[in-house]
């Protein structure tokens, strides 16, 4: 059984409930220390829950009306439509990453890019010319310490990232909301980019991988410190991640033509989640009692 929800004092369940077992979602609500606790007992049915979930949170009586609706042949327009309400920091994110995608022409437009990366750079006569991060912060702009994760080089790049971030991102947004994981994002994001540049030399760098290492570790490390956390991050799937990490540090995936990896990024986002995980699960342990 995975942990889903905490309902207040003041809210009855059984509406929820009624609507769940309609459309065939096994679950439980379990009584905790005076508190009614909903439980479900196969995690890949959470998209119907939560859509079902924000309909009752903003008004029980409509689960009714919506059980045509939910069943009917526009089952697919409304489950987009959920999800995108339901996480809109994740589809702003992944809406934007999208536009500077086509913008940049996948990397290929660098004075775009220019405007976008962790600095500022010329290329003359075969050499790349750029400024220290001191000299990007005296001029103010700061926004470059997050705008290299829009960049993406490739279209196998661009997919692969997105996807990660849609699949995972949205569950996390639903669960922590959208203020706090779009501070976890930024900070990520920020990380990342700084000590990958630091650490290499070179601004020519971009992706939302670190932002999805980053996510991967926060949501593989919660369930893990807090029971009550979803598994959205199985232990087969984080050893995939693992070894494709350290696969980046090996010749390999320029040899398949996905060019340098920003390995720094990638490791400092893994790093750098599983820190907010352990931040969040300290500041949020009295909840769990």
């Amino acid at each position: 059984m995975y942990f889903v929800y905490q309902f207040k004092e003041a809210e009855d369940p059984k509406g929820l409930t009624q609507a769940l077992w309609h459309h065939k979602v096994a679950h439980q609500i379990i009584s905790e220390q005076g508190h009614n606790e909903l439980w479900v007992l196969d995690p890949s049915q959470r998209p119907t829950v939560d859509q079902l979930m924000a309909i009752w949170k903003d008004d029980p009586s409509l689960l009714e009306q919506t059980r045509p609706v939910l069943t009917s042949g526009s089952v697919s327009k409304s489950r987009i439509f959920t999800q995108l309400t339901l996480a809109p920091v994740t589809a702003g994110l992944l809406i934007v990453t999208l536009l500077v995608a086509v913008v940049t022409k996948l990397g290929s437009d660098l004075t775009m890019v220019g405007y976008l990366s962790i600095t500022p750079f010329d290329i003359k006569n075969g050499h790349i010319y750029f400024y220290t991060l001191s000299e990007v912060f005296s001029k103010g702009e700061y926004w470059r310490l997050f705008t290299p994760t829009l960049l993406h080089f490739s279209v196998l790049h661009i997919v692969f990232n997105t996807l990660w971030i849609w699949d995972i991102g949205r569950r996390i947004e639903r669960r922590l909301g959208s203020i706090l994981w779009s501070v976890g994002v930024l900070i990520i994001a920020i990380m990342s980019n700084a000590l990958q540049y630091e650490i290499s030399g070179y601004p020519l760098f971009g992706g939302l991988s670190g932002v999805v290492y980053g996510v991967i570790g926060f949501a593989w490390l919660l369930p893990l410190l807090n029971k009550r956390w979803p598994i959205i991050i199985s232990k087969q799937l984080m050893i995939f991640f693992i070894v494709w990490l350290a696969v980046g540090y090996t010749p390999f995936p320029e040899m398949l033509g996905l060019g340098s990896i920003a390995n720094t990024a990638h490791s400092i986002g893994l790093l750098t989640g599983l820190a907010l995980g352990v931040v969040y699960w300290i500041a949020t342990k009295h909840r769990q009692h």
